[in-house]
């Protein structure tokens, strides 16, 4: 999966490209199939720096947003916000009131008490 990464208002240093990479690659982690990742960095007037991050999974779009007046603190806020979201996302169906999830909790006592029972 490529990752779209777009800078305005200055040019993006090298290695920052590689640190994005790295940065999704944290996310395998969660096992989450991106569709799209997209990158958009800009500088605003007065040196404030906005870095927003728009991705496409299984999981729905989700989109996180980071601002600082250094690169790399609006960088790392973005990518903050959008694990936290991630995560959220991927354990709501979970969730202690969920439908869903009653019904996995009867499917593994089920699994349970087979295993057990051989």
């Amino acid at each position: 999966m490529s990752i779209k990464i777009t800078a305005r208002g200055f040019e993006l240093p090298d290695y920052l490209e590689q640190t994005i990479k790295e940065a999704f690659v944290k996310f395998d982690k969660f096992k989450i199939s991106f569709f799209s990742k997209d990158v958009f960095m800009k500088l605003e007037p007065g040196h404030l720096f906005i870095v927003e991050i728009a991705t496409k999974s299984d999981l729905g779009k989700i989109d996180s947003k980071g601002e600082a007046n250094e690169l790399m603190d609006a960088f790392n806020e973005a990518f903050d916000r959008l694990e936290r979201q991630l995560i959220k996302h991927k354990e709501k169906p979970y969730a202690h009131r969920s439908e869903k999830c009653e019904k996995e909790k009867e499917h593994l006592i089920k699994e349970e008490e087979t295993l057990i029972k051989l």
